[in-house]
């Protein structure tokens, strides 16, 4: 029993030493001293030192991938030319980062996709088939990929470091399209070189417009539909469908339908080109024709063809086309149509009424219905609702009465609709505000309200630039408490302000009220001044019934001074004697017409109040009110009260 003991322990013995001795024939680590003498840089000897390790095991698309060895070729290809030689070596090194951030960041972001892309292809779940639609199982990009973009777009934009530099920068995407620069750049290059021929650009020169479109938007190498795809079969176009592989002539009929059919003149031709040059590669016969016949029939009301219609329908439809191209590539049934018939049954509007929205505001077709429209819709309706409670009857549905009033503010304004609804709540809020202010917020018909419901363009000026200056300019006029309901009377704020501080200045100047030439303007008969003299015409009104009230008063001696034929009304014949302000009437016997019939009342009775020939006022008027707005002598006359010598007008 002892005895087999010993020789197992024995046997067990030699297969340890056996062991032992087989793994003390590995080599020996390097060590640190003798690493050291080496030049190269440690993350290269890193690399080096992992191959071992990568040599067993398959390496990943990022390993293959290195970010900064494929900057540094783009840095040093195209180096800085902006930052000073004698500037400090850490602000040009900051002002590189800034230009190349964009493509940096690009890079980085296509080298973490390719682990997902590698994951989701490696998946079992059914999910997979899915996802492999919309993820590309894109390779890594390599210095030779990036060399054959640096050579795509010296070949093709010689002469111009900078712009080439321009386009990496701005437009990165273009480096992950190494497997298509035959079957995609290139054709794109031709087309649109074609499409510009010697279009001169700003520069005056013949065919520089290409650069400076490229240069302006360097998407447009990426554009989608010219030339082959990968497999040699043709794009989508009507054009390549029957065999005709060349978008020139796809380009060519597109413009030639614009030019011919549709009316556009030459100079609209050059700016579609210069704006929207994709819009030339789509299919006239599905997409260009079919959109523009049914903006035509919005705009008519009915279909019918575009050789037929009248000449203002016609010019419209060219003007439409011209300012907002990009309607023609949307979708007739999809997308036009469906955004079409959204407005006429949310608003309950007619054809006529449709084609008058669609003529003043045709951008609004383009705007998507669920995510933008119907909330913007709901919105205007729930704040008209509050000023339409207080006017409606039981015996009227609820429902036409909030259609009613959103129908005529859009009819008013249809570029509302083209607002952000944050830009809408922006200026509510506001106006809530100035409710505050003048004592008025507790009643449902807010400012915000009857500004949407009678002035809706208000909403569109800038708050910071043209409705807070203005509000503040009347608010030091009349002052807060009556600020709100003098602002509901008329559309004041649709004015400019040069256009109220001329209107006030010649009431000033007049002597219907007393401005102080610094802040603070309130005075005792400010509030003779409502809302609506404000908004009177200055040139078409106030100037030329003032001045003609000044030369009969320099004929007569006196404002209608002393009746020809005196009659038994003798009550009238004392209101109608009046003297206005001039260098041969003292102050004390000034008597001003009532400023309702100077600035509120029409003709007819402004003269019949005042005894003077209608007659001879229109013709005064024809002749006078022309030159009035553009006579150097108005602006002295705000300034020193010097009267404008209508002699030489």
């Amino acid at each position: 029993m002892t005895k087999i003991l010993f020789v197992t322990l024995h046997l067990w013995l030699l297969s340890t030493a056996a062991a032992t001795s087989k793994s003390s024939f590995s080599p020996p680590l390097r060590s640190s001293s003798f690493v050291a003498p080496f030049t190269r840089p440690a993350r290269l000897l890193s690399d080096l030192g992992a191959q071992s390790t990568l040599s067993d095991e398959a390496t990943t698309p990022q390993q293959l991938m290195d970010v900064r060895e494929l900057m540094h070729l783009l840095e040093e290809t195209y180096p800085s030319t902006h930052t000073a030689l004698s500037d400090a070596n850490n602000k040009g090194n900051k002002h590189k980062r800034q230009q190349w951030a964009r493509t940096r960041n690009y890079l980085y972001q296509y080298r973490a996709n390719l682990s997902r892309s590698t994951t989701t292809s490696s998946s079992t779940e059914p999910t997979t088939k899915k996802r492999k639609r919309t993820t590309r199982n894109r390779g890594p990009l390599t210095i030779t990929h990036l060399q054959q973009i640096i050579s795509f777009l010296e070949t093709t934009f010689p002469n111009h470091p900078e712009l080439q530099a321009h386009i990496l920068q701005s437009t990165p995407r273009i480096l992950s399209k190494h497997h298509s620069i035959e079957s995609r750049l290139l054709p794109t290059v031709e087309f649109l070189k074609e499409l510009y021929g010697d279009m001169a650009g700003s520069d005056g020169k013949e065919g520089s417009m290409f650069f400076e479109a490229i240069k302006r938007n360097s998407n447009l190498l990426l554009v989608q539909g010219v030339g082959y795809v990968g497999d040699g079969t043709t794009t989508r176009t009507e054009e390549n469908k029957s065999g005709d592989h060349s978008t020139s002539s796809a380009a060519v009929k597109v413009e030639e339908y614009l030019e011919n059919v549709v009316g556009i003149s030459s100079q609209g031709i050059a700016k579609l080109k210069k704006n929207q040059p994709t819009l030339f590669q789509l299919s006239l016969g599905n997409k260009v024709q079919p959109a523009v016949e049914y903006l035509l029939s919005l705009l008519l009301g009915c279909n019918s063809a575009i050789d037929s219609i009248p000449p203002k329908q016609k010019k419209l439809l060219a003007k439409i086309v011209t300012n907002h191209p990009n309607l023609l590539q949307l979708d007739v049934d999809s997308n036009l149509r469906s955004t079409a018939h959204f407005l006429r049954d949310y608003c309950d509007l007619t054809d006529s009424e449709l084609a008058t929205v669609v003529g003043s505001n045709p951008s609004i077709l383009g705007l998507a219905v669920d995510g933008n429209l119907r909330p913007k819709m709901q919105l205007l309706t729930n704040v008209l609702e509050k000023g339409t409670k207080q006017g409606s009857s039981s015996s009227i549905d609820a429902s036409d009465v909030k259609k009613t009033a959103l129908r005529k503010s859009i009819l008013k304004h249809p570029q509302i609709l083209s607002l952000s609804t944050s830009n809408i709540c922006t200026k509510m809020d506001y106006f809530d505000d100035i409710d505050v202010k003048s004592n008025t917020c507790k009643s449902d018909n807010t400012l915000a309200v009857r500004l949407l419901a009678t002035a809706p363009s208000v909403y569109s000026l800038s708050l910071a630039e043209n409705i807070i200056p203005k509000v503040d300019y009347l608010a030091a006029l009349w002052g807060w408490p009556s600020l709100s309901n003098k602002l509901c009377e008329c559309p004041l704020l649709t004015l400019s302000m040069d256009n109220i501080q001329q209107t006030l200045s010649f009431y000033n100047m007049t002597g219907y009220i007393n401005l102080p030439n610094k802040e603070g303007m309130t005075t005792e008969n400010a509030g003779n001044v409502r809302s609506r003299y404000i908004a009177t015409s200055l040139y078409n009104r106030l100037l030329p019934r003032w001045n003609f009230l000044l030369k009969e008063q320099e004929r007569k001696e006196q404002l209608l001074g002393v009746l020809a034929v005196k009659t038994d009304d003798t009550s009238r014949a004392e209101a109608t004697k009046y003297h206005l302000p001039s260098s041969k009437t003292p102050r004390d016997k000034v008597l001003l017409p009532p400023i309702h019939l100077l600035a509120g009342a029409s003709d007819e009775v402004f003269c019949r109040q005042l005894n003077l020939s209608l007659s001879e006022y229109t013709a005064f008027k024809e002749e006078a009110a022309p030159r009035l707005k553009f006579n150097s002598q108005f602006e002295l006359w705000l300034k020193t009260g010097r009267p404008i010598d209508m002699i030489t007008l």
